[in-house]
């Protein structure tokens, strides 16, 4: 989520290594992470007492040579419906977890409105953000998405756009420098193509605009030239 002051943020509390590459690689790790680096879990809740596990890979897109190439994350998430227009969830960051960063995510999936005609609905998911590496370094962030969807066919396949917020809480970053930054949006599109049992998931999204990216360890993809990132997301969930 952190642009402009990411080198600070990013490789906070990231042990010493011996090479420029691993350095690079966590320094990425690092910024990815703070860029809201995973897909729409549920835009859509489940039916009620419905199971569901779920997979996404992707994230920003960086210029890597002469080519744009996302971050491979990895995250899983598990779902279940509360009832017919409340799911909760948890997730963890498998990418995350295997650069020794403890990442995982608690929060819900609302549904506030349904669709009429085309008119979408709208649901809005919060929730609750924790990367954790170590005593020293642990973090905390809330966040809101809002999404509205329309659903058509039989299969009740449905299109969506939303945007996730994340906020980020302490006032100050690591060496007492003033923490400017306390909101991160990253507008999305989607389309979930649905089966009986399965649905496969395929988002971009826009993460942080209002932030620079400017001066950083890597090069990022993005509509809007020195702010924000570019990602692309792929999904699979499995109903049960």
């Amino acid at each position: 989520m952190q642009a402009n002051a990411g080198r600070h943020n990013a490789v906070e509390g990231m042990d010493s290594v011996p090479t420029v590459k691993a350095m690079r690689l966590c320094a990425i790790l690092g910024l990815a992470l703070l860029f809201a680096c995973s897909g729409a879990r549920f835009v859509k809740p489940l039916n009620k007492k419905q199971h569901a596990a779920s997979v996404s890979l992707g994230g920003p897109l960086i210029v890597y040579g002469q080519t744009a190439t996302p971050i491979p994350f990895l995250t899983a998430n598990y779902g279940y419906g509360i009832d017919s227009t409340l799911t909760g969830f948890a997730g963890v960051n498998i990418t995350s977890a295997l650069f020794g960063n403890a990442q995982m995510e608690l929060g819900a999936t609302k549904q506030i409105t349904k669709q009429r005609f085309y008119i979408p609905g709208v649901s809005i998911t919060p929730a609750i953000n924790v990367i954790y590496r170590n005593q020293n370094t642990k973090k905390i962030y809330p966040q809101v998405a809002v999404n509205a969807f329309w659903e058509y066919g039989k299969r009740r396949s449905y299109f969506y756009i939303g945007v996730d917020n994340w906020f980020e809480p302490a006032l100050k970053r690591k060496y007492g420098i003033e923490q400017k930054n306390h909101w991160f949006f990253c507008p999305a599109i989607g389309h979930s193509f649905a089966g009986e049992r399965w649905n496969f998931n395929v988002e971009v999204k826009v993460m942080a605009p209002n932030l620079s990216n400017e001066k950083l360890v890597v090069e990022y993809v993005t509509p809007f030239q020195s702010h924000g990132a570019f990602g692309v997301f792929l999904g699979y969930t499995r109903k049960f």
